[in-house]
């Protein structure tokens, strides 16, 4: 059984989900990991999470920290010797807030993170959001409101798919990109619901070194809200990836500005 290393609350839990050419995202992953299909297209996006009481496993909430994360993210899945598929996330990239996970990561949090400011304002299930890292290789904004449906634009159909559940364990390349590492998310319970955007705008999928014109779309968001949550690492793989060059590339096209309610000193 694999250990608690921290536990917390989500506060709040974003995804922005893109449908994607799955030529052009089996060309991003590592191996062995190649793109999860749904209806044809890969599915990719970005999950923005805001943490609360974030402490060690066995200590009392009041001694825990708030966060907020960015992590990009691709829908993938690998096969064992056995000829059994198994559903993951790859990560792309991790942005945080919290000047102890970049400082920790590798030992206490696996793969590489990255600083960034976060401005987030919320009311009445609306949602106005911001980042920006500070190498300045991401920039996120969207804003956007509790809805009861998908878009109907969305290749889903309903939130009745195990595709939404299918992979609860996430991996990226360690630091010195020799090896994966793996980090399990135990959610207490599952409340999901879509999120109706009213605007979106991501530097990693407007990036075109990285995403071609016309090969990534976006799709949907969902949004989860007051979930008690653990974190369990995985051992890393010995092997190192099979496609070395992989590496997070600085975007290459210009990104739209920030809501204005927002703003990011």
């Amino acid at each position: 059984m694999r250990t608690p290393i921290f536990c917390g609350v989500i506060k709040r839990r974003i995804l922005l989900n893109y449908r994607a050419d799955p030529e052009v995202v089996k060309r991003l992953l590592p191996a062995p990991f190649y793109p999860k299909l749904y209806h044809g297209y890969a599915i990719v996006g970005v999950c923005l999470i805001g943490l609360e009481s974030l402490r060690p496993r066995g200590l009392p909430g009041w001694v825990g920290v708030n966060t907020e994360n960015a992590v990009h993210r691709m829908v993938a899945e690998w096969v064992d010797s056995q000829g059994h598929s198994h559903a993951r996330i790859f990560v792309a990239r991790r942005d945080t807030d919290l000047w102890l996970t970049t400082i920790l990561r590798g030992r206490l949090f696996p793969g590489g993170y990255h600083r960034a400011r976060f401005a987030v304002e919320e009311s009445l299930g609306h949602v106005e959001f911001a980042c920006r890292s500070i190498d300045r290789k991401m920039e996120i904004s969207f804003s956007g409101d509790d809805t009861l449906q998908l878009p109907a634009s969305s290749c889903f159909k309903s939130l009745h798919e195990d595709f939404f559940r299918s992979a609860d364990s996430a991996n990226s390349l360690a630091e010195g990109w020799a090896s994966l590492e793996g980090i399990a998310l135990e959610e207490k319970e599952w409340k999901i619901r879509p999120f109706r955007i009213s605007q979106v705008s991501c530097s990693f999928f407007a990036d075109q070194e990285r995403f071609p014109a016309g090969s990534v779309e976006f799709d949907h968001a969902l949004v989860m809200r007051d979930i008690a949550q653990a974190w369990h690492l995985e051992p890393a793989t010995s092997s190192p990836p099979a496609r070395p060059w992989l590496r997070p590339m600085e975007p290459s096209s210009p990104v739209a500005a920030h809501p204005k309610q927002s703003s990011i000193r």
